[in-house]
């Protein structure tokens, strides 16, 4: 018998020599690594696109961003502002205006991620100033500021898609070397930008500018022109930080006792000097805080209380019959005779021109400046330099008032003398211990004044200067001008000036506060008359002659001829 193997003819033990076989498994695996080398080719080709894609798109959004911080600011006048807009992009969708170095006020405007930036370049003083006396430029100001606004806003958002455009097409086209990439680069930018500043346009809400936001000094500043009120400034929330930190400071300066040694406090008549407030309503706000912690028997205001003589701030001096305390005015060079008649209908008010009253246990006598011109300060010659002999006379006609007075009342004589301008002193040296001014907007202390035992003390601006140029060095990157005051402590037995503390609170946007307590010396030097400072015969022309309690009107004042601001135009109700 034959095997199987022997029947087939195949070798035994083993396959046939040139037999290859291939199983299933074999092929399956070979289509299999085909298959991976094309995906992972093709996987390949992907990364390699979204690289080229990725890069592209980062290298134009950087050539963007350099195009967009090339971009130009829009110049824009609004009514007396001169500013500049700029569109930014940005993560914070707002509204800013941007008041160096005090800080900048925000809105939240809109929802797109554009930021909207105002920066005030500085002011136009005579178009600011004509806002005051035009009713209709106040209207007309409204009604266009927004426009400028936009159409500036427009321009700059030009300029940035322009610019953004430029910029990605540039830095794609150097990298690459692929025009029609470059292309889309820059029409990519251009369509990001144009869909910002749409976005921008449509969820833009008008409302939200009554809902300011500030930061840096101006985060407890809150100053914002309401021109449809005809409202220079609010001051709302700056006012009411500063005047409540300045009442906290002097309740623990009282409470540590810092009065001089041998003081009998249970015997003193406190005073508070202010001057030259300018239209600025915090000044009362610290008058208040100031009351309430040192008790105050009387406030002496020299003068400048108002900038313009305009109806809206002397409506502003109603304020004055709110405080609880007796109030003492004499006019400034800027003060019409509207405004005293405005201070002088306040119930606890008194003003004074070549008079003697008795207030607080102490006996003032003042005289106002017998200059007039609006919003002026210029002492150049054609300027207040011509003025300077109608305050020679003025400081003269007060002296011979106080002379009067004293030899008809020789045991209580005269004790303070009120002058705005203390440039001309001679007609009250040797006449009265103690001499108040202003018109610096700088405080000095001059002790015995050319030996005649006169101290003549000078209080800076208790209202920053705000509307006489105090905001000027605020929008030239400067320090603004501080806000001081002089507390007076007097003697009540002999009317003398014992000790005074000076006040100097932070300037516009500021909230600081600090007090300096100083001792007169023990010893009052006699009064005695210059021999140079005797009243000269026709030292007081007829015409400049102040009838007590009368005044001079505003038309006979001395006026300059040449003057930077115009003379305020006569209102309906004869305001000038």
């Amino acid at each position: 018998m034959t095997s199987p193997e022997e029947e087939s003819g195949a070798p035994q033990g083993g396959e046939p020599e040139d037999a290859t076989l291939v199983g299933p498994d074999e092929d399956d695996a070979a289509s299999e690594d085909a298959d991976a080398i094309v995906r992972r080719h093709r996987r390949r080709r992907r990364r390699a696109r979204a690289l080229r894609l990725t890069t592209t798109v980062v290298v134009a959004v950087l050539g963007a961003i350099v195009g967009l911080l090339l971009v130009p600011d829009t110049k824009v006048d609004v009514g007396p502002l001169r500013a500049t807009v700029h569109l930014r992009p940005s993560l914070s969708s707002d509204t800013v205006l941007l008041l160096p170095p005090v800080g900048e006020v925000g809105f939240d405007t809109h929802t797109a991620p554009v930021r909207i930036e105002a920066r005030v370049q500085g002011v136009d003083v005579k178009k600011a100033e004509a806002l005051f006396y035009d009713s209709s430029g106040l209207a007309e100001l409204q009604r266009t500021a927004p426009e400028a606004i936009t159409r500036a806003a427009a321009t700059n958002a030009v300029w940035n898609a322009l610019f953004a455009a430029a910029g990605a097409g540039l830095a794609v086209g150097l990298t690459f070397r692929r025009v029609r990439r470059a292309l889309a680069a820059g029409g990519g930018a251009v369509a990001v930008v144009a869909a910002s500043a749409g976005a921008t346009a449509v969820t833009f809400s008008p409302a939200s500018l009554t809902q300011p936001r500030f930061e840096g000094l101006l985060s407890q500043a809150a100053y914002i022109a309401d021109i449809g009120q005809g409202t220079a400034i609010d001051y709302a929330s700056y006012r009411s930080t500063l005047a409540e930190f300045v009442g906290q400071v002097s309740a623990l300066y009282i409470a540590a006792d810092n009065l001089p040694v041998g003081l009998d406090q249970e015997n003193l008549i406190t005073v508070l000097h202010v001057s030259d407030i300018h239209d600025n309503p915090q000044a009362y706000d610290v008058i208040e805080q100031l009351h309430t912690q040192f008790a105050i028997d009387a406030v002496i205001d020299t003068g400048d209380i108002v900038s313009w003589g305009t109806p809206v701030e002397n409506e502003q001096l109603r304020r004055i019959g709110t405080l609880d305390v007796p109030y003492v005015y004499i006019s400034g060079n800027h003060d019409g005779a509207a405004a005293a008649a405005v201070i002088e209908a306040q119930p606890n008010a008194t003003v004074l021109d070549n008079e003697v009253v008795e207030m607080a246990g102490l006996r003032i006598a003042g005289i106002g400046d017998p200059r007039f011109a609006a919003d002026d300060d210029s002492d150049a010659a054609g300027g207040w330099q011509e003025g300077k002999d109608a305050v020679a006379a003025s400081a003269y006609q007060l002296g011979d008032t106080i002379e009067a007075y004293d030899d008809a009342y020789p045991d209580a004589p005269v004790d303070i003398a009120l002058l705005h301008d203390p440039t001309q002193p001679d007609g009250l040296l040797g006449r009265v211990p103690l001499v108040l001014s202003g018109h610096m907007h700088t405080s000095n202390v001059e002790m015995d004044v050319d030996g005649s035992g006169t101290d003549w003390f000078t209080v800076g601006s208790t209202g920053g200067a705000l509307a006489s140029g105090g905001v000027a060095p605020v929008l030239q990157g400067e320090d603004p001008l501080e806000l001081t005051a002089r507390m007076l402590y007097f003697d009540a037995r002999t009317g003398h000036l014992v000790a005074y503390d000076d006040i100097t609170m932070g300037g516009l946007g500021l909230v600081s506060v600090s007090i300096e307590r100083s001792r007169m010396p023990e010893e009052q030097p006699e009064l005695e008359i210059p021999a140079d400072a005797e009243t000269p015969d026709g030292t007081i022309p007829p015409e400049q002659e102040v009838q007590p309690g009368e005044g001079l009107p505003d038309e006979d004042r001395v006026t300059p001829t040449d003057p930077i601001s115009p003379l305020p135009g006569a209102s309906d109700d004869g305001e000038g």
